[in-house]
């Protein structure tokens, strides 16, 4: 075990990836024009409501009710000030209580700091960022020979499979599940790795954590009520979790 002081170090460590996860995520705001592809969309559907309005006029029938436009909100936000950097302090602090110091602490915190990102700015936009998933994908295969219980063989394993797992949900669930998901799974199966032993399950294990935890995560937030029905739940938090988990426990 680490001794405390480095432990403690980490922990601050990882609040600052967290806040500095957070900047990236306003940055990339402004960098996808998110909030001016927003605004075009809201001017549309505000159109398309006009048009729908003046019909049922024109007809003498009742409008259908129309819901209101449910904004996103842009810049620094609850998100990137308080959650990425206590995620980002509490997970650093716990990967460093559990591993000893050395190379592979240092990649699974690497993830950890990738999934911070992704949390943060899935849970705000409902958006996994290719330009956050491809290089990661790609860092997860160069770095598996080095990583803890993983090889390149299983890194490719597993992000192929996992990716595929979601692609055919993608089909089947008509888009639901999307394909930023597919491509996150990309990134969790090669991280965690997959291989033909039950030793090695590592992917099929994140993803059915993940599941689970968004599972009771979304039974949680019905009840509560939080939530409805019909309102959209990012999927990604959860598949970072997963991930994070198996990380954390070992195959």
């Amino acid at each position: 075990m680490n001794p405390p002081l480095v432990i403690a170090g980490v922990t601050v460590a990882g609040g600052l990836v967290g806040l500095g996860s957070g900047w990236l995520a306003v940055a990339l705001e402004r960098f996808e024009r998110l909030e001016e592809e927003e605004r075009q969309e809201r001017l549309d559907y505000e159109r398309d409501i006009a048009e729908e309005l003046s019909r049922a006029a024109v007809a003498a029938e009742a409008p259908a009710p129309a819901r209101p436009w449910a904004g996103e909100r842009y810049g620094w936000t609850w998100l990137e000030r308080w959650l990425s950097p206590a995620v980002g302090a509490v997970g650093f602090g716990a990967f460093a209580a559990h591993e000893q110091f050395g190379t592979g602490l240092l990649i699974h915190l690497l993830w950890l700091a990738i999934f911070v990102h992704i949390v943060d700015f899935d849970l705000k936009h409902r958006l996994i960022l290719n330009v956050i998933t491809y290089p990661s994908i790609l860092a997860a295969l160069v770095l598996s020979e080095w990583s803890p219980r993983l090889t390149v063989t299983g890194a490719i394993i597993g992000a192929v499979g996992v990716a595929a797992f979601f692609f055919v949900q993608n089909l089947v669930s008509r888009g639901s599940i999307g394909l930023g998901d597919a491509k996150l799974g990309a990134l969790v199966g090669a991280v965690t790795g997959a291989g033909p032993t039950s030793a090695n399950l590592g992917a099929v294990y994140a993803v059915i954590a993940g599941v689970f935890i968004g599972g009771a995560t979304a039974i949680v937030l019905l009840v509560t009520r939080v939530r409805g029905l019909k309102d959209p739940i990012p999927y990604g938090p959860f598949l970072c979790a997963g991930a994070a988990l198996i990380l954390y426990l070992g195959p």
